[in-house]
């Protein structure tokens, strides 16, 4: 299915914006930390909306306008299959650089969608507002090509995954991804799943029967325990190797 970029509408009730100065992201961001003078000029070459959850940032098949910048929530990255089947690439968190970049856009298509998990704000850049940008701020460009590399690395290692490792390793290395992501050191800790097991499935790029029976057998082989809507990890160092396994 073919979904168009959508606008939102940012005065809906419930729904907050965070304002640059205040953003805890900024420091850490790959385009926004700035001086006052050049954060200005950022927000005025940018457009910045808030998204409610499962709305549409952007689809593939449409034309690269710009970029994103995640400056809270979280992201869904997804490839669509002709049989409406998703395959989830990334959740990107705040910080993170999404869209595709090309030089005039003619004949150019996005390859993958975006959908907001949760309340999420961002800011766009269109495409050509980015050039002038980067000629003021020459650092950006560096910290632009960093991101959209960093981005390209997670891709080629998500391909990388697929083709050389079992759906099983795959969801080793995910709930790992996952444990880290929420900062959990300690192995005996709950690991909260914000995903639903469609969504796990997704992510591993196997169908959700699949995912609840592979989550049964880590969890008889006892490497996990399976709560509600939690994981725990039980032979952390066990499921570290699991998920090692196809790697050269």
């Amino acid at each position: 299915m073919n979904r168009r970029h959508q606008s939102c509408d940012p005065s809906l009730a419930g729904m907050r914006r965070i304002a640059c100065e205040t953003c805890l992201t900024r420091r850490g961001g790959a385009l926004c930390d700035l001086p006052p003078d050049g954060l200005a000029e950022f927000r005025r070459a940018g457009l910045t909306s808030v998204y409610r959850p499962r709305q549409v940032v952007f689809s593939e098949g449409n034309p690269p306008l710009g970029i994103y910048l995640v400056c809270h929530g979280m992201v869904k990255l997804y490839h669509s299959e002709r049989f409406g089947r998703e395959h989830v690439l990334e959740l990107a968190r705040p910080g993170a650089v999404l869209g595709e970049l090309v030089e005039d856009g003619a004949g150019e298509a996005l390859s993958i969608s975006a959908e907001a998990v949760e309340e999420s704000q961002l800011c766009f850049l269109a495409r050509d507002r980015i050039p002038a940008l980067l000629e003021r701020h020459p650092r950006l460009g560096w910290r632009l090509a960093t991101a959209l590399s960093r981005e390209l690395g997670l891709a080629r290692r998500k391909v990388r995954d697929l083709a050389f490792k079992g759906a099983e390793s795959r969801l080793a290395g995910l709930l790992i991804e996952i444990a880290g992501e929420a900062g959990i050191g300690d192995a005996d800790a709950p690991i909260p799943l914000l995903s639903s097991r469609r969504e796990l499935a997704e992510r591993i790029g196997v169908s959700t029967e699949t995912a609840i029976r592979l989550l049964g057998r880590l969890a008889r082989g006892g490497l996990i325990a399976l709560e509600r809507k939690a994981v725990r990890i039980l032979d952390a160092e066990g499921l570290l190797t699991l998920a090692r396994r196809g790697e050269a």
